[in-house]
């Protein structure tokens, strides 16, 4: 931790428009495009340091992302900065503007996960899940601050178009640094464990630390712990390797369940042949309501308590001790609860 003046640490909104703005100072091939949202995406600095290379289109993002697309054919280095759930408005030209001609595109897809107060349209809960079968797309989540500048660099240096998701979350009070260019799909081991394995995408990686943590403290259990950084492409072989043997792997996403990060790693266990149980954390069917991000978390189960508590459901039910509830089952009571 930092004891820096700061009062509170960085935002990943923050560290993102830093890093692009040191990066675009000594590369003038580097423009930042949103629509309307300046002020929360934070490009509203990246403006006031290169007008001339900034433009926000308005309330129009279907149009950002075919401007990003002639700007990038024209040999500009283009940044799409977009509230997740409003970036779903711009999907078709992410398929056929973007993704069909292989363009390098940087969509920094802010506000990834729940965002609390801003309401139920605000929550970013589907784009994961909407861009994961999407043809050249690299689509990755830093685990920290440091990790989002790494992420900045290695989009603009990217050869094609990439997504990176991030929340409006403060980060872990990490120092500063430049970031660093990172191996597209390949994810990294940040704690060792012989009885099970807990893979996360995004920030959501601290909380499977803080999990493995009491598991070994309270349960005698040891878990291996992988930041997976990419969705897509998936670093298939580490999650492999890492899996085998073990009696449980979960995996853990701030994002809709149904074909998100942990149904990539299913069939990713599936293709090596590799039959474990899995548990998936992730949100659950339906909308998730309006209410403060930490309560929400907890109603979600995706807190550390939640995931503890999921991940000790789960191993009951392998021992036959308590029944299986349903996602379904456990949506309507939440819904219900709230």
């Amino acid at each position: 931790m930092t004891s820096g003046a700061s009062s509170k640490p960085k935002t990943y909104t923050q560290t993102f428009v830093e890093e692009l703005v040191r990066l675009a100072a000594d590369d003038e091939r580097i423009c930042a495009i949103t629509a309307g949202m300046p002020t929360g995406t934070g490009l509203a600095r990246f403006g006031e340091r290169f007008p001339r290379r900034f433009f926000d289109v308005g309330i129009a993002e279907e149009h950002s992302l075919t401007m990003a697309a002639g700007l990038a054919l024209a040999g500009r280095r283009p940044v799409v900065a977009l509230y997740s759930t409003f970036s779903q408005r711009a999907f078709d030209q992410l398929v056929h503007d973007v993704c069909q001609n292989d363009l390098p595109v940087f969509l920094a897809i802010d506000r990834a996960g729940l965002v609390g107060e801003d309401g139920t349209s605000h929550q970013g809960m589907f784009t994961l899940s909407a861009q994961r079968s999407l043809p050249n797309l690299a689509i990755g989540s830093p685990k920290d601050e440091q990790e989002m500048r790494d992420m900045v660099v290695t989009a603009i240096s990217h050869p094609g178009p990439m997504s990176i998701h991030y929340p409006r979350d403060a980060g872990e009070d990490l120092p500063d640094r430049q970031g660093a260019a990172l191996e597209v799909g390949r994810g990294e081991v940040l704690r060792t464990g012989d009885d099970l394995l807990l893979v996360g995408f995004g920030p959501i990686v601290q909380r499977l630390l803080a999990v493995a943590h009491a598991l070994a403290a309270e349960d005698g259990l040891e878990a291996t712990v992988v930041n997976a950084r990419w969705a897509k492409p998936l670093d298939e072989g580490l999650i492999g390797e890492q899996a085998a043997g073990k009696r449980l792997v979960v995996t853990a996403e701030e994002s809709a369940a149904m074909g998100g990060f942990g149904d990539g790693v299913l069939d990713a266990l599936n293709r090596a042949g590799l039959h474990i149980p899995l548990l998936k954390i992730a949100l659950t069917e339906g909308f998730v309501h309006h209410g403060a991000v930490g309560e929400l978390r907890a109603q979600q189960r995706i807190d550390v308590p939640g995931i503890l508590g999921q991940v000790r459901d789960a191993l009951g039910v392998m021992r036959g001790e308590r029944p299986a509830v349903s996602s379904a089952t456990r949506s309507r009571s939440r819904t219900t609860a709230a």
